[in-house]
């Protein structure tokens, strides 16, 4: 287990009515009941016990690149994730949730470990990345995780994980699904590669993500998971239209929505991206509500045209309809 807390931390500050929005890539929603930064282990029980005795519920803020705020923002205990420590061992990595991905990805290059160059350019923290599985071109993180330590909320026991204990799946893991479960750490297993062969790989995805000028986007990135679709004349028409094979017989759902004519579709200040229609973006002003109206609209139209049900990889916080005691992204 790593060395990473082994000193006394300060006991957290609690602040009230803190706005939420500007933690998020969406700049939407509003503002927290209360707020805490955990810059360690020690602060991040405080933190759990703090929301515990207020009965309230908790949501641990990451980089916020995969999260839909309420307008209402959130009646509980928000925690800024800023576990921010990296431990290097030969070809292994421990990155603690806090650890901004692409900074993570960049220090790999630089050491010559290959093996994440596929999720260069996916915003967000390693402690968001692991709960939703973030993955692109085929590559995933639980391709490249070996043990996960992740802090339990009730009992506050920190846990060591195996691959097989957090249930990796789809854009999807064992966290998301059990918000008791706080990342707090994630051991890499990279392989050993030359430096600049990685730093080249490494930058031509980013590249590759550029020449769609999507990094700047007020979004969430990829708003809906890429659907399994059964319809065998569907999966010919995608196939017949973009030249590749359909992998595991998952159609991208930006194809989809703009099969379903809704490029640059827009409702109030939240609008379709005309480059790539799985982005959902705030052109500005767009509230929360703004975008779960877009995002309905843009499911009833793909399962009525052409008979596909959309689901969220965005997380949300704060809407009636759900119970978020747990964690962002």
């Amino acid at each position: 287990m790593p060395d990473f807390d082994n000193k006394t931390s300060d006991s957290i500050v609690v602040r009230q009515d803190v706005p939420l929005a500007p933690f998020t890539s969406f700049r939407i929603g509003g503002a927290a009941r209360f707020f805490t930064t955990a810059g360690s282990l020690d602060q991040l029980r405080q933190s759990l016990l703090f929301a515990r005795r207020e009965g309230l519920p908790f949501c641990i803020l990451g980089g916020g690149t995969n999260l839909l705020i309420s307008d209402q923002g959130f009646d509980g205990v928000a925690i800024r994730m800023q576990l921010e420590e990296v431990q290097v061992s030969g070809n292994r990595i421990e990155a603690q949730a806090g650890v901004d991905l692409m900074e993570l990805i960049r220090r790999t290059a630089e050491l010559g470990l290959s093996g994440m160059e596929s999720l260069a350019g996916i915003p967000g923290s390693v402690g968001g990345a692991v709960r939703g599985n973030a993955g692109a071109y085929g590559s995933c993180m639980a391709d490249v995780t070996e043990r996960v330590l992740a802090l339990h909320a009730q009992s506050l026991e920190l846990l060591s994980l195996e691959p097989g204990e957090c249930a990796f799946q789809y854009r999807d893991s064992r966290f998301k699904r059990d918000p008791s479960l706080v990342v707090v750490s994630a051991l890499l297993s990279l392989s050993p590669g030359d430096p600049g062969e990685v730093r080249q790989k490494m930058e031509a995805t980013v590249a590759r993500r550029e020449a769609r000028q999507l990094q700047c986007d007020l979004s969430a990135g990829s708003f809906f998971m890429n659907p399994v679709v059964t319809d065998p004349e569907l999966i010919r028409r995608f196939e017949t239209d973009q030249g590749v094979r359909c992998r595991e017989c998952r159609i991208p759902a930006g194809w989809l929505i703009d099969q379903a004519g809704l490029r640059s579709t827009r409702v109030g200040g939240a609008m379709v991206n005309p480059r790539h229609a799985n982005y959902l973006v705030n052109t500005g002003d767009a509230s929360a509500e703004e975008m779960v109206r877009l995002a309905s609209l843009v499911k009833r139209r793909v399962r009525d045209e052409l008979g596909v049900v959309l689901r969220e990889e965005v997380s949300s916080l704060g809407f009636t309809s759900e119970s978020p005691r747990g964690q962002g992204c």
